[in-house]
């Protein structure tokens, strides 16, 4: 009975987790980091949830029941707050949130919903306790919790989020969450509860038709629309959605514009089009990488002998192009254009082929799927696929006249990476400003070179003009440019990806709220050492130790999920539809960690002396670890990461029932060492997930992380120490 309501526990929590990221995901613009702050919110409130739920010691069963029901009302209305989030903060559309308005959202939604799921951890450990298997309780209900996470990424997935919409899967999270109830309807035998129970499981189902129309209404009431998407879809890659308003067809990825119908940015279009391939001398095979479904693609077929090979690692995409806007951009059809459906580094990884031109658009580097294009690793990838006098153009959001400094950081870092990969690099400045690279070209990258090439060529513009390419390519516009972001040195790295702070810093003043993020980590870190300082000064010397290291473990286990799934991302493009599954997997290494000493701990006579040993272990994976990231110079294998992941959660899985068995040898207090150790475990998971996010990942690096993580751990086995001579 207690494995049955906690594996339903478990995958219902997955599930919900996933889904209220993923609906958070859109509104913050498809950034993985904020994935740190959500995780940080979501395990704090458990914490806090399962902390004050030691002081519920009446009528549980009808407590744990309530809760459920809270919960997955709960659940339908955050979907709704989330997604009329501009109207609770007035702000437009698309708008995006600033740090303060991000925590305040997800505090409401996320933070409520799991304060519920860590009080019911707790409610729910003691409505099942067994004086005569006391010291087996709390590891077979983690682990039971943590197998159904496991089942519950899965399912996700491949059925749940493929065959409904999130109001529809709120719905089935409920309906799960309701039939964990029945082991203790049976055994409490209270009619009045029971008759609830099956009141709101019959009526759940009957609501398809209003689930389907509040999930358009609210889809409306996201992005300020008078009637409901064309097409809106979680596809593998990300959320599309697509949009017509006043005779104009808007298309969003993960909550960003990407371009509009039937006036799309002709200047944008024509620019990045037309600069590289008025320069290059040879333009004959081109690759066009995040730019083809913009309208770049019609452009380029104006130049002759052209073979354009365009890649776009969503296929869904592609489908939309030829669906909705082959009118307005022709030429797809054409047998001069290969569409690949890859990564575009995976894509350029796997080939030997050299290009003449190789045009890029990735997007503002907010995130580690856009910030990955603006690295080393990359620009050498490019300058590898670059014929002996090719081209490699790109661009962002700039000004000619005045830059703030986050984005003017941004651009000193791309200008600083691009100068350490290629021999020679132009600017264009303006709003978009762009570089154009080149391996061994040393033409005259001049308006008057390019005004004659357009002449020559007889290319049909409307803005690419003699009037605009000189004003482009001004000097003291150039000049200009060089003044503004400075003789700074920051080279951006996949590990070390320091464009996202500024980046972010950029895209949120633009709400107003910059300054917010520029002040974060000056918050954080005495909070973190106050935090740290207060364990060691409260209660007895050996319980200290349990907790710091119990804190210390939830740190990392968090910490290592984060930079696993980050790692992904860079590795592989997207993490989007891989995010329950590695999470599920995470959450099975717990499984098998917790249930395997739950299931042996009797066989094991010097407790102490195994967590000591268990620190140990840890230390080693992440010296390991760092190795591996200084090492491998290829690209991890996706497996590699599922082990990772396992792993991790392995550590985290064993460490929770042994510290709780140490504990309780000590003291015969169930709940309050369940209480204690898990809030404990969630509160070093809360500043795991925030500084990983925030400060670890960003600005030291993936391999500066996993030698923290070894000396943390190390700390920790020192202390152990002490505990095993008491």
């Amino acid at each position: 009975m207690i494995a049955f309501t906690f594996f339903i526990k478990g995958f219902t929590a997955l599930c919900a987790q996933v889904l209220l990221i993923r609906e958070f995901f859109v509104v913050v613009h498809g950034n993985e980091l904020s994935f740190g702050i959500f995780l940080a919110i979501w395990v704090i409130a458990g914490a806090a949830g399962s902390f004050l739920s030691r002081f519920f010691k009446k009528n549980i069963q009808s407590i744990f029941l309530l809760l459920v029901v809270v919960e997955g009302i709960w659940l339908f209305a955050s979907i709704t707050i989330i997604r009329s989030y501009h109207y609770i903060f007035t702000l437009s559309p698309g708008q995006l949130m600033n740090i303060t308005q991000s925590i305040l959202l997800t505090v409401v939604c996320a933070g409520v919903f799991n304060f519920l799921q860590g009080m019911r951890f707790v409610i729910g450990g003691t409505l099942f306790f067994d004086e005569k298997n006391k010291d087996k309780i709390p590891g077979l209900i983690y682990g039971w919790e943590a197998a159904g996470s496991l089942a519950g990424g899965f399912v996700f997935a491949f059925l749940i989020q493929k065959y409904t919409n999130p109001f529809q899967s709120a719905s089935i999270i409920f309906v799960l969450s309701m039939i964990s109830c029945v082991p203790l309807l049976i055994t409490g035998k209270k009619f009045f509860l029971t008759l609830i129970w099956c009141a709101i499981i019959l009526m759940l189902p009957c609501f398809n038709t209003v689930y389907s129309n509040l999930n358009n209404t609210t889809l409306t009431e996201e992005f300020g629309l008078k009637t409901p998407p064309v097409y809106y879809a979680n596809t593998h890659y990300g959320n599309i959605t697509v949009f017509q308003q006043e005779q104009q067809l808007s298309f969003m990825i993960d909550g960003s514009l990407v371009f509009t119908l039937p006036y799309p940015d002709t200047e944008w279009i024509e620019t990045i089009s037309h600069f590289p391939l008025l320069y290059s001398k040879k333009a004959e095979n081109i690759l066009v990488i995040g730019a083809g479904i913009k309208g770049v693609i019609p452009e380029i077929l104006k130049y002759k002998n052209v073979s354009i090979d365009c890649v776009e690692i969503n296929p869904e995409l592609i489908h939309l192009i030829n669906k909705f806007s082959s009118y307005y951009f022709p030429g797809y059809s054409s047998e001069k254009i290969k569409i690949i459906t890859d990564d575009a580094i995976g894509f350029l990884r796997k080939t030997t082929k050299k290009w003449d031109v190789i045009i890029l658009d990735a997007g503002f580097p907010l995130s580690l799927k856009t910030s990955r294009f603006y690295t080393v690793e990359f620009y050498s990838l490019i300058k590898n696929h670059l014929s002996e006098e090719g081209i490699f153009f790109t661009g962002i959001d700039g000004s000619p006249d005045y830059m703030s400094k986050p984005l003017a950081d941004v651009h000193t870092i791309i200008y600083s990476t691009m100068t350490n990969v290629f021999t020679r690099l132009y600017i264009v400045p303006g709003y978009f400003t762009c570089y154009c690279a080149t391996k061994n070209l040393a033409g005259d990258f001049s308006p008057d070179y390019l005004i004659s090439q357009l002449k020559e060529k007889n290319i049909p513009t409307k803005v690419i003009t003699p009037f605009y390419l000189k004003d482009r390519l001004s000097k003291d516009k150039i000049e200009r440019f060089f003044s503004m972001i400075g003789q700074r040195k920051k080279i951006n790295t996949c590990s070390k990806p320091i464009i996202i702070i500024p980046a972010i810093q950029y895209w949120v003043s633009l709400s107003g709220g910059g300054e917010k993020i520029k002040n974060f980590g000056v918050i954080l870190f005495p909070a973190l050492c106050f935090l740290l300082c207060s364990i060691f000064f409260i209660g007895r010397q050996e319980t200290k130790i349990l907790e710091i290291t119990i804190f210390s473990t939830g740190f990392l286990s968090i910490a290592w999920e984060l930079i696993f799934l980050f790692l992904f991302q860079t590795n592989y493009g997207s993490v989007y539809f891989y995010l329950s599954i590695l999470t599920g997997i995470f959450m099975g290494g717990m499984t098998c960690g917790s249930i395997v000493f739950s299931s042996f701990f009797k066989k094991f006579k010097k407790l102490k002396k195994i967590l000591f040993v268990w620190q140990m272990a840890q230390m080693v994976f992440a010296l390991l670890f760092v190795l591996i990231i200084v090492f491998l110079k290829t690209v991890i294998p996706a497996f590699v990461f599922f082990v990772l992941m396992a792993i991790a959660g392995f550590f985290t899985g064993w460490e929770f029932p042994l510290v709780n068995s140490i504990y309780l040898n000590e003291k015969n207090l169930f709940s309050d060492s369940i209480s204690r150790f898990y809030s404990f475990d969630l509160a070093g998971a809360t500043l795991g997930s925030l500084l990983t996010a925030t400060f670890l990942v960003p600005v030291c690096g993936i391999v500066a992380s996993g030698i923290l993580f070894f000396i943390i751990k190390m700390i920790v086995g020192i202390f152990v120490c002490k505990l095993r001579k008491l």
